[in-house]
């Protein structure tokens, strides 16, 4: 549920970046054009001003010149797309922190409920490899959100989770899943803490993981065909 909110909002920004996009990278192509044909001038005044008996030499400084102009026309290029592609991820979790309360809500209880469904997988994959005895579960399972998180959504997303749980996980488990008396210090999502055990689910884990697997389309969708 909240990936695929997530995803939605991905979709919405590359969209609105398409007109950003070409326009910086307008402008980067303007200025790489500068610079070759800054490079181009130098190497000519270099090449009409050497001798004969130098122009071994002076052809290898050309050379070198027009090199220096492909290098650095490249990196140019490449820095303007890394940072287009920062601004898009950036963006998409500026806008998710943003949410409408009722949806930022939605993603926060979904984030949870995965987090707290992976916690009790393992710790019947636990019991089940080294017994009852060496897999006590812990007392609470404490949420743990940032200090604007807690103050307008906490106890909103603890019930949110016991209901959207209910019927798959058992009642005296939800009972132990609890609002955390402290606030971390995270950008938004939430943090589930079961003994000395956290799992970590704030929005800068999930977009740096969203961000290996969709790089590449963002980037596509970005600069193809341009």
């Amino acid at each position: 549920m909240a990936i695929n909110g997530l995803n939605k909002i991905t979709d919405k920004i590359l969209s609105e970046a398409q007109a950003k996009a070409d326009k910086i990278l307008a402008d980067a192509q303007a200025e790489c054009d500068r610079i070759n044909a800054e490079y181009a001038e130098r190497a000519e005044k270099i090449r009409s001003e050497i001798s004969t008996e130098a122009e071994k030499g002076g052809m290898e400084y050309v050379a070198r010149i027009r090199s220096t102009a492909a290098t650095s026309k490249r990196n140019l290029l490449l820095q303007t797309k890394s940072d287009l592609i920062d601004g898009v991820f950036a963006g998409v979790l500026e806008q998710t922190r943003n949410l409408d309360l009722q949806k930022y809500n939605e993603i926060l209880i979904g984030l949870l409920s995965a987090a707290l469904l992976e916690q009790l997988e393992s710790e019947e994959t636990s019991r089940n490899l080294y017994g009852e005895e060496e897999a006590l579960a812990p007392e609470s399972y404490e949420v743990i959100l940032n200090q604007r998180d807690r103050d307008r959504s906490g106890k909103t997303v603890v019930e949110g989770v016991q209901k959207h749980l209910a019927g798959k996980v058992s009642a005296e488990k939800l009972a132990r899943l609890t609002l955390a008396s402290g606030t971390a210090n995270i950008d938004g999502g939430v943090i589930l803490r079961c003994g000395s055990v956290e799992s970590n689910c704030s929005l800068s884990i999930l977009f740096a993981q969203l961000r290996e697997s969709l790089e590449s389309e963002v980037a596509r969708t970005l600069f193809d065909a341009r």
